[in-house]
């Protein structure tokens, strides 16, 4: 009995150990893995460094202040080839690293970046400035500096030595020149301006500034006219046949009077502004003459629009010619500007009032050109009369039927090759009138007419 108990107590407990739960453990798959994925994962970084190099202006371009300038670059990877989507920035930076003007520049098809044009400032320190470059794509970036030089204007160094400010004459992108500098900071004259070279008539822009010292009181025609054949006498870059008609405006602040002149030629139209400036205790002249100026502006407004003076500035400048210290120009009388002739019939005699009683050694000399072909021949004649008879031999001489005069006392020093009296000027020039001395209907000219050249 107590075998078969151990027997059915073995046989129970291997029936609970067959019944009992059995906790499996999972049996991994394994699958190929890429050598791709097997790779660190990193953050997204720039991929190419960009070279950034400056094409204009460089290291020895010598720019001028008020003067445009367009700044060009180039980008590039590194492995050389050109980059032309960056995004490019550039800074410029004046003398002291101040921070002048930052400006983009748009690539062109071949991979060259440009700013728009960009004026350097007036009055701004002159040196060497810096230019910073930055350019970045989605996954690059590079940055690059060049320098350029930045020197004074001629607007600076007029306000510098004579206390007055003008921009530079350049319509129609004439380069300007100063070609005429005369006198010092209390009296004198500049002409400033410059043509664009063409056939026949070319493009011209020129500006005169005349002062002198002190209130002229310019209140009448009369005055006025007294005023810029006496005291200025110079009155122009081309000569000047008359002056006038003289009308009251108001230029900026000042009182001023507008007057027109006839040039040498009908396109070179002439204008003047004449006003007395209290602020410096200055009478200003300010002349203006275009040549085929831009259309649908007031060329001569445009040209003298930028003038100004400071009191502040305490100019005592010395140009590099003194101020001609001469007498007024002869004032003409006959025969009238413009008078025509016709044959050989009546002498034609030029006359003008005496400037002064001469000296032993003073004579008047007598200024006669004319037109032919592209040549301009000239003829002097000297008297101690106040009058010429024109010679017959001008009259069959090959020319255009205009002649010009133009008469100037002067002081003896000398003769020429042909005996002539040569010497210095002792008054300005007078104006510059013509005549017209043709054939009459039904007589030939003993020449071919060549003239492709306005007269008058």
């Amino acid at each position: 009995m107590r075998g078969m108990m151990r027997w059915l107590s073995a046989y129970l407990i291997l029936l609970a150990g067959c019944n009992a739960p059995v906790e499996l453990t999972p049996t991994p798959t394994l699958m190929p893995v890429s050598t791709t994925a097997l790779a660190p994962i990193q953050e997204p970084t720039l991929i190419d460094q960009l070279v950034v190099d400056v094409l204009y202006p460089k290291q020895d371009s010598e720019l001028e202040m008020g003067q445009s300038v367009k700044i060009i670059a180039r980008v590039s990877n590194a492995k050389g080839d050109i980059v032309s989507n960056a995004q490019v920035t550039i800074t410029i930076h004046d003398l002291g690293g101040s921070i002048i003007a930052a400006v983009p520049a748009v690539s062109d098809s071949d991979g060259i970046y440009r700013t728009d044009s960009w004026t350097i400032p007036h009055r701004t320190p002159a040196g060497t400035w810096r230019v910073a470059l930055e350019a970045k794509t989605g996954h690059a970036q590079g940055s690059g500096a060049g320098s350029f030089k930045v020197k004074t204007s001629m607007s600076e160094v007029l306000l510098n030595k004579y206390g007055f400010w003008l921009d530079a004459p350049g319509l129609k992108g004439i380069v300007p020149q100063l070609v005429a500098e005369r006198g010092d900071a209390r009296n004198g004259m500049i002409r400033w301006g410059g043509s664009i070279p063409a056939q026949h008539v070319q493009p011209e822009n020129w500006v005169e500034i005349h002062w002198r010292e002190g209130n002229y009181h310019l209140e009448n025609d009369e005055a006025l006219r007294r005023f810029m054949l006496n005291e200025l006498g110079d009155l122009g870059f081309t000569p000047v046949r008359d002056i006038g008609p003289f009308q009251p405006v108001q230029f900026k602040h000042w009182n001023a009077w507008q007057v027109g002149a006839r040039a040498k030629l009908q396109y070179n139209q002439m204008e003047w502004v004449i006003f007395y400036s209290p602020e410096v205790n200055k009478t200003y002249a300010i002349a203006t003459t275009v040549v085929l100026p831009p259309a649908g502006m007031d060329p001569h407004a445009m040209l003298r629009e930028s003038f100004a003076v400071f009191p502040d500035v305490h100019a005592a400048g010395v140009a590099p010619e003194p101020l001609p210290k001469l007498l007024p120009g002869p004032e003409l009388l006959n025969p009238p500007l413009a008078a025509r002739f016709q044959g050989l019939g009546q002498p034609i005699i030029l006359q003008w009032k005496p400037v002064k009683e001469l000296a032993k050694d003073e004579y008047y000399e007598v200024l006669v050109d004319y037109n032919y072909r592209e040549s301009n021949p000239a003829v002097k004649f000297t008297t101690r009369q106040t009058h010429i008879t024109l010679p017959e031999t001008l009259y069959r001489t090959p020319n255009c039927h205009v002649f010009n005069w133009q008469v100037t006392l002067k002081r003896q020093t000398g003769v020429d090759n042909a005996r002539q009296p040569k010497g210095d000027s002792i008054s300005y020039s007078s104006l510059y009138w013509y005549l017209l001395w043709s054939y009459p209907p039904g007589e030939k000219e003993p020449f071919i007419t060549a003239c492709p050249n306005a007269q008058f």
